[in-house]
C-alpha cells in the first residue's frame, strides 16, 4: 500500500531521482526544496512541490497542514569547500535544518525517518575498506554538521520512538547533477569543464582514490530499507566496495567524450581543505540487512553518464 512520503531536497540530484522512484512504487510524494542548488525541473510531475528553506523559522508553521507516513531527509549544503567559506550557513542548513525536520516528525507523529549522511564523517579513515564502526574524525565543517545530525537523529530515535535509518553516501554520481555548481559533485565538476572545453581543474593528486557509487544504486538502497525493520536504528555505508584513481576517472570522462588518452588539458592544483586522500566502503552491513548489492561498476556508470551528458 502506498505511503505519503516527504522528501526534503526533492529538487536536488539524489532527491529528484528518489521522487521519481517513489512515485513509480505507488507512493504519494511531497518535495521540499529552497532551490539554492536544486532545480525545479528535477521534480517530476505528480509530486507536490513546496519551495521552502528547512532551516527557516517558518518551516514548521508552513508545513503544519501536511501529514506524512515517512520522511526521507536529503536536503543539505553538500560541499566541503563551501562549508569552509560559510560554516555558519552550513550549520544552519545541515544541523538546524535537520532539527526542524525532526521536530516536524514529532509534531506529526511520523515514525519512519531516513537520512542521507556522508562518508566524509570519517575524515581520512584509518581502516580501508571502512566499516560503519570506524571512529569518525571529520575534517570539514560539512562533515562535522553531518555527524552532529546523525547524533540528533539517534537521540530523537531514543526519545520519540523514531524508526530511523542513516546512509553514509560515498561519492555519488550520475546524469543530472548540477553542472553549474563547481563546488559540489566530483564527476559533475570534471564534466562541466570538459563539456565547456575548458582546461580541467582537478584539486588534489591524480593518485587519490574514490569509491564512487551510481545514484541508481543509492536510490535502490533507500527503497529497500523503507519498510525493512532490520534497517531501523542502523547506519549503512553506501559505496560499491571498490576504489578508482582520480587519474582513471579523468581518463574515462575525457575518452568517453571523444578525446585520446592524455590529450585533454588537465591542471592539478592543491587539494580542497578536508578532502581525504582515499575512500573505500565496507558495505557488508547493507548487503546483510537490506539485501543491497551495487549493480553499476564505475566504468559502466561513467560511460552512461558521459553518454547522456554528451546528448544533453
Amino acid at each position: 500500500m502506498g505511503k505519503s512520503i516527504l522528501v526534503t531536497g526533492g529538487a536536488g540530484f539524489v532527491g529528484g531521482y528518489l521522487c521519481r522512484s517513489l512515485l513509480a512504487e505507488g507512493h504519494s510524494v511531497t518535495a521540499v526544496d529552497d532551490l539554492s542548488n536544486g532545480k525545479k525541473e528535477n521534480v517530476p510531475p505528480g509530486v507536490k512541490f513546496i519551495c521552502l528553506d528547512i532551516s527557516g523559522k517558518d518551516f514548521l508553521d508552513k508545513m503544519a497542514e501536511y501529514d506524512f507516513d515517512a520522511v526521507i531527509h536529503c536536503a543539505a549544503q553538500a560541499s566541503n569547500a563551501l562549508s569552509f567559506k560559510d560554516p555558519h550557513r552550513d550549520l544552519e542548513v545541515n544541523q538546524v535544518g535537520t532539527l526542524r525536520v525532526l521536530e516536524l516528525c514529532v509534531q506529526k507523529g511520523v515514525k519512519r525517518f531516513i537520512f542521507t549522511s556522508s562518508m566524509s564523517v570519517y575524515g581520512q579513515a584509518k581502516t580501508l575498506p571502512t566499516p560503519e564502526t570506524e571512529a569518525c574524525y571529520p575534517d570539514a565543517y560539512y562533515a562535522v554538521h553531518k555527524l552532529a545530525s546523525e547524533h540528533y537523529i539517534r537521540l530523537y530515535g531514543k526519545q520519540h520512538g523514531l524508526d530511523y535509518t542513516i546512509f553514509r553516501l560515498y561519492t555519488t554520481y550520475g546524469h543530472g547533477q548540477n553542472l553549474d555548481n563547481r563546488d559540489q559533485g566530483l564527476l559533475s565538476i570534471y564534466l562541466s569543464y570538459i563539456l565547456r572545453k575548458e582546461t580541467l581543474v582537478v584539486k588534489g593528486s591524480k593518485d587519490r582514490t574514490r569509491d564512487i557509487v551510481n545514484v541508481d544504486d543509492v536510490i535502490r538502497a533507500i527503497l529497500l530499507s523503507l519498510d525493512n525493520p532490520k534497517s531501523y536504528g542502523n547506519i549503512y555505508n553506501l559505496g560499491i566496495g571498490r576504489s578508482i584513481k582520480i587519474e582513471k576517472i579523468v581518463e574515462l570522462l575525457t575518452m568517453g567524450l571523444g578525446y585520446k588518452n592524455g590529450e585533454y588539458p588537465v591542471s592539478y592544483l592543491d587539494p580542497t581543505a578536508g578532502d581525504p586522500f582515499d575512500t573505500l566502503a565496507d558495505n557488508e552491513a547493507a548487503k546483510k540487512d537490506i539485501g543491497w548489492v551495487p549493480r553499476m561498476s564505475p566504468e559502466e556508470g561513467i560511460s552512461l553518464t558521459v553518454e547522456k551528458a554528451g546528448k544533453g
